[in-house]
């Protein structure tokens, strides 16, 4: 009985390693090529989601996280409509550098939080090229 919960066990976490897996190969192809642009604020959100519902944030955290996310939540209805607030966008930037720089996090997921990090940036510094 012992020998069959501890394969159990063993076998949903590979079950959720291989998730894990398909998730950072899926938003590797999100990110491919120029088509995330038009929706960039919808999938640096998607990522702090995923990250954050894998790992628990302190209460403190939490507050900023979810405050982030609905700042994007914003701005991507902004961009939809051709708009853009560099202010929340900053504020934007400033959290999600804490968040790629918190050691909590896997090396992995700080990667890809200094990525979308990357991205925004690049947005707030050619947002008028980009198309809408």
């Amino acid at each position: 009985m012992k020998g069959i919960l501890t394969a159990g066990v063993m076998m949903a976490a590979l079950a959720m390693s291989v998730a894990a897996q398909d998730w950072y190969q899926e938003r590797q192809q999100r990110f491919q090529g120029e088509g995330w642009k038009p929706h960039v604020f919808q999938d640096v959100r998607t990522d702090m989601e995923h990250i954050w519902s894998v790992n628990n944030a302190a209460d403190k955290e939490r507050k900023r996280i979810v405050k982030t996310e609905e700042e994007l939540t914003k701005m991507q209805g902004d961009l939809n409509q051709g708009r853009w607030d560099n202010g929340v966008l900053n504020d934007v930037i400033d959290s999600l550098r804490k968040s790629s720089n918190d050691d909590r996090l896997a090396p992995r997921d700080r990667e890809v939080l200094a990525d979308d990090l990357i991205r925004l940036k690049d947005y707030q510094d050619h947002h008028n090229h980009w198309p809408r």
